[in-house]
């Protein structure tokens, strides 16, 4: 199939309803995240789009794994939990995120990440995660 078209892949959106006074606080944590790992991260997904949406507060993730078990490795690792958690103490809300099975795949990332409070993510002061 053409680069571009995944209909093997499984993708994760997540919204992170940022306070708009933690907007820059936010942001100096989620950067390095991504800005210091291209090189990883292009090896390893996809895909990834960043961006804000009409609401100028809320910021989505969209990103698309090659393998899961990478990314439950990534989840697991300690600045991973520590860099989510500061980041969850930045919004306003739980962050949410919307699984979506591949066209041509199983289903099973819906048994891997059931709907509910999200058991792979740090939770904040105030608010966790939910898958969707």
């Amino acid at each position: 199939m053409k680069d571009g078209i995944f209909t093997r892949a499984n993708i994760f959106i997540s919204r992170w309803t940022v306070k708009p006074d933690k907007r820059e606080e936010f942001q100096a944590i989620f950067d390095p995240l991504w800005k210091n790992h291209i090189e990883t991260m292009e090896q390893i997904t996809n895909f990834v789009f960043y961006g804000w949406g009409r609401d100028p507060n809320v910021m989505v993730a969209i990103e698309s794994y090659k393998d899961e078990g990478l990314l439950a490795e990534l989840r697991k690792s300690e600045m991973f939990q520590n860099e989510v958690r500061r980041m969850l103490d930045c919004c306003s809300k739980p962050m949410t995120m919307e699984l979506y099975g591949s066209y041509e795949g199983d289903r099973s990332v819906f048994d891997v990440y059931p709907a509910g409070d999200s058991k792979v993510h740090p939770h904040g002061k105030t608010f966790g995660a939910l898958f969707l």
